[in-house]
């Protein structure tokens, strides 16, 4: 039996999601009473839970017969997709996460081909907004705003 690509990149993703979530557990705990919102170890557990439930299907999803990808060459938006994210990811605290989602959500669709520009226009504003209204008011928890900060935001 051979593993499909979708089985393997969830292996491997799930492997990487433990030795995150092992890492957090060498994080200070926050002392009793002085914690705004989530705890330290919390945040970091709750993104590597979603990303982990997500890569145990799709190691399910590869272990289906009908899913048939198997290994072959890799598509050259795959490369430029690493870059893109590890550039938005080293500027992150410059242009804040808003910007930073917004274009990431704007740039990546066109990459791979999308050509519904409203429909990017309005996932690459929805996602940012989501983002913020999710973890900034409601989690409490601080955000980079980059220049977005001067709003008051």
């Amino acid at each position: 039996m051979s593993l499909s690509r979708d089985s393997v990149t969830g292996i491997l993703l799930l492997v990487i999601c433990a030795l995150l979530w092992y890492a957090t557990t060498t994080f200070d705990s926050d002392p009793m009473g002085m914690t705004t919102g989530m705890p330290a170890t919390e945040m970091p557990r709750l993104v590597i839970g979603v990303i982990a439930m997500l890569s145990l299907a799709l190691t399910v999803q590869g272990l289906s017969p009908k899913n048939k990808t198997r290994f072959g060459a890799v598509a050259w938006q795959v490369p430029v997709t690493a870059i893109i994210l590890g550039a938005i990811a080293v500027l992150l605290s410059t242009i804040g996460l808003p910007l930073g989602f917004f274009i990431v959500c704007t740039v990546i669709p066109i990459l791979w081909g999308s050509r519904r520009y409203v429909a990017i226009v309005l996932f690459a504003l929805a996602t940012p907004i989501a983002i913020y209204v999710i973890f900034q008011l409601l989690l409490s928890v601080r955000l980079p705003l980059g220049p977005l900060a001067a709003l008051g935001l």
